[in-house]
């Protein structure tokens, strides 16, 4: 919850907004059909996609749209304080913990349907292999752009060619669409040859969506339901557009030396052998996660191997996550040729460190406060959802061993290892496909098989039994 004065305060800033500081330097994209593709429940809409072209030299631009929470709350205001407390929107089984009060979040600050918004938007040109064309840099620029909304489901029917046409559909929206799904099919393939974990296995991994509301239907009060969350044709083509644009950011904060929050991940190296051992699915897109280090967050360029790319930030969240929202302030900064927000900082030393030479002292560089905040920001926050969904997917399987006691729970094993020193000498990670979850199972004396579909057992307390 939010105190009555951030509340008073969202209420005054929607009906009296504070000058727009980049009026100057916005480009009216308000002509494109731009597309916000979500979930039918989602409020708080961060992005949009368009196609512009032909050009003039036969090119199709593809235009990223984020929207711009910038535009309407002001560095160190009452709301961006506590925003920056939050680090980001917090999704509970039982609820959102939004960053911004909803009102203003789902409101201005959103991409709204219908309606003239801010945005920041990002216009890249694809290279024939799905990489940035040389020739034709990528547009980073504050914008107007009117959103249409579709829901995943909507753009995976409007793709299929046996589908019904929809009547308030045009010919256009179709084919921008089917622009759209080509665009990310090149890019995935171009992220594929680049090295990320995409070209060990395609096999999407489900996630888990659970609900818990309060029911006095409910013997304890509570309705639990818990689902895997469908992957659609639609899902793939704004996570491509959504990591292009990042990528393209991160190439310009480069190209620019502006202080940024890069992100960069290292694989294991791993042979053709080694891949060809697992079986294809689920248990080949486990091992190639297996093959990654932790993501590392600093003031330097690095490639994202898991992804493929050579250059990564994340800025495609802003309602959502405070670190995107520094980054948009950071970079329309920079556009607008003003100082920076979260300039590299220097800090005195002692004379036998390694150092920077500045007029009239000694001083070396430390991180940006950007830098510093994405690093921090979100792993509470993280943590917190993580044990709320083990605590809630416990107490599905509890009600599901009462109900279905005779009945096991299919499950494919992902990994079997084998720990000596351990009193449950074999841990496998298995994967629930009913539900998306993913959970450890030990046993002091069976090992299982590697990609096998088995049937496991559920006790009074949620654990499985082999």
């Amino acid at each position: 919850t939010f105190s009555p004065a951030l509340l008073a305060e969202a209420d005054y800033l929607m009906e009296n907004p504070i000058e727009d500081v980049d009026v100057e330097n916005r480009r009216d994209l308000s002509h494109l059909n731009s597309y916000a593709i979500d979930d039918a429940s989602t409020k708080e809409i961060d992005d949009a996609l368009s196609v512009e072209g032909p050009l003039e030299d036969g090119n199709y631009r593809l235009w990223v749209h984020i929207a711009d929470p910038s535009r309407h709350i002001a560095l160190d205001s009452p709301l961006d304080v506590e925003a920056r407390k939050r680090t980001s929107s917090l999704y509970l089984p039982t609820g959102v913990v939004p960053m911004f009060p909803l009102t203003i979040a789902a409101g201005p600050l959103s991409l709204q349907e219908g309606k003239i918004a801010c945005a920041l938007s990002i216009g890249v040109i694809l290279h024939a292999d799905g990489g940035l064309d040389d020739q034709s840099p990528p547009i980073i620029t504050p914008s107007y752009v009117n959103t249409t909304r579709l829901t995943y489901e909507q753009v995976d029917e409007l793709l299929d060619p046996n589908a019904t046409p929809q009547e308030d559909i045009t010919a256009q929206t179709i084919s921008e669409l089917r622009y759209l799904d080509y665009a990310s099919n090149q890019r995935l393939q171009w992220r594929k040859d680049g090295g990320s974990l995409d070209g060990i296995s395609d096999y999407n991994l489900p996630d888990m969506d659970i609900n818990a509301q309060p029911s006095l239907e409910a013997p304890d009060g509570w309705d639990i339901s818990i689902t895997a969350r469908t992957r659609h044709t639609a899902s793939r083509i704004v996570t491509e557009h959504m990591l292009l644009a990042n990528e393209a950011l991160a190439l310009f904060g480069q190209k620019h030396a502006i202080p940024m929050p890069y992100r960069s991940q290292s694989v294991r190296a791993v042979s053709q052998e080694d891949i060809d051992a697992v079986p294809v699915g689920p248990a080949r897109s486990w091992f190639a996660i297996r093959t990654t280090f932790g993501t590392t967050i600093s003031g330097n360029v690095l490639p994202h191997e898991g992804l493929g790319l050579d250059a990564y930030v994340q800025a495609t969240s802003p309602v959502r996550r405070y670190g995107d929202l520094a980054l948009h302030h950071q970079v329309k900064a920079f556009l607008r040729g003003e100082d920076l927000p979260f300039p590299k900082e220097e800090e005195e030393v002692d004379d036998d460190e390694p150092t920077v030479a500045v007029v009239g002292t000694v001083k070396k560089n430390k991180e940006s406060e950007i830098i510093r905040m994405s690093q921090e920001g979100g792993k509470f926050v993280n943590r917190l959802g993580r044990n709320a969904e083990d605590y809630w997917l416990t107490e599905y399987l509890k009600r599901f061993h009462s109900q279905n006691a005779e009945n096991p729970v299919k499950a494919i094993v992902l990994s079997a290892d084998v720990r000596d020193r351990d009193e449950y000498q074999y841990q496998s990670k298995i994967l629930l496909p009913d539900l998306g979850a993913i959970q450890m199972v030990k046993s002091k004396s069976r090992q299982l098989e590697i990609g096998a579909e088995i049937p496991l057992s559920v006790n009074s307390f949620g654990e499985f039994l082999l």
